[in-house]
């Protein structure tokens, strides 16, 4: 699985929710696409990407069995047969988060990667700092479009020989990313969970495209006179309450963006609840 990547001055990449292909979807549709200095973010809805009860059960279980085999500060992505239909949803990334627990370390690694804005001991007052790591909570696979085919057919092959319903394997992270990706992490009394990611790319020019299914509740916001963006899913196939919602936006400083998301798993949390906590930072 080990691959040596050469990442071009402009990429695309696949993270979180983020399906990028060059390939024309029926059943898409835009929701926005925003470009400031070197970073374009954008949605769409995939009308493929609605799956039942059933497949998303099956997801669930699938993800929950194989981060309980990884390691701190590994990840992997899992194959199921389920989604052999589902071409913007190749394999599922998943991870095991190797977590920073001192908030003055986390901080000096963020401004160390060129963050300006360190992220707040708590958030609503009751969100208290639960620890720091990189790359996504949920699970995270960057590679070219070339790189996600073939551990597709690796996958796929797997299969074959087993005949299993589905087959993981471990992605080793590259020696270096276009997309640095850093999450903070807050918890409250109830074990309610918020999650402040900040992504930059400071050598690269880096488009971000989130997928969902058209369940996906989306509105445009204005935050504190940014433009931001937010979504709901309840058909989210990263987290295990199969919820997400999340509020994102975009700052430049000095021809380079930074995207900023605030997002909760817990469905416990409302959208005012959330908008308030953003408007906070």
């Amino acid at each position: 699985m080990e691959r040596r990547r050469r990442w071009p001055k402009a990429v695309m990449v696949i993270l979180l929710i983020a399906v990028v292909s060059g390939f024309a979807y029926a059943g898409r549709t835009l929701l926005f696409e925003e470009t400031k200095g070197n970073m374009t973010m954008s949605a769409v809805t995939l009308e493929e990407l609605k799956l039942s009860k059933t497949q998303l059960e099956r997801i669930s279980q699938a993800r929950s069995e194989v981060k309980a085999q990884l390691n701190p500060g590994e990840s992997a992505v899992v194959y199921l047969t389920d989604l052999d239909n589902v071409r913007s949803l190749p394999f599922i990334p998943v991870s095991q988060p190797d977590v920073n627990e001192d908030l003055n370390a986390w901080r000096k690694e963020l401004k160390d990667r060129h963050f300006d804005r360190m992220p707040p001991d708590s958030i609503l007052g009751t969100y208290r700092f639960a620890g720091g790591m990189k790359l996504s909570p949920f699970g995270a696979y960057m590679g070219s479009e070339t790189d996600s085919a073939a551990l597709l057919e690796e996958l796929k092959a797997g299969i074959e020989e087993t005949g299993q319903d589905f087959i993981w394997s471990k992605t080793p992270a590259p020696a270096s990313l276009p997309l640095l990706t850093y999450t903070t992490v807050y918890r409250n009394a109830d074990h309610a969970t918020l999650y402040l990611i900040m992504e930059n790319a400071p050598d690269s020019n880096v488009k971000i495209q989130l997928s969902a299914p058209p369940s996906a509740e989306y509105e445009e916001l204005d935050l504190n006179g940014h433009a931001a963006h937010y979504f709901k899913n309840d058909s989210y196939v990263y987290t295990d309450s199969l919820f997400y919602q999340e509020i994102s936006w975009m700052i430049e400083q000095g021809g380079k963006s930074v995207i900023y998301r605030l997002g909760s798993d817990s469905p416990a949390m409302s959208k005012e609840q959330l908008v308030e906590a953003a408007k906070n930072l």
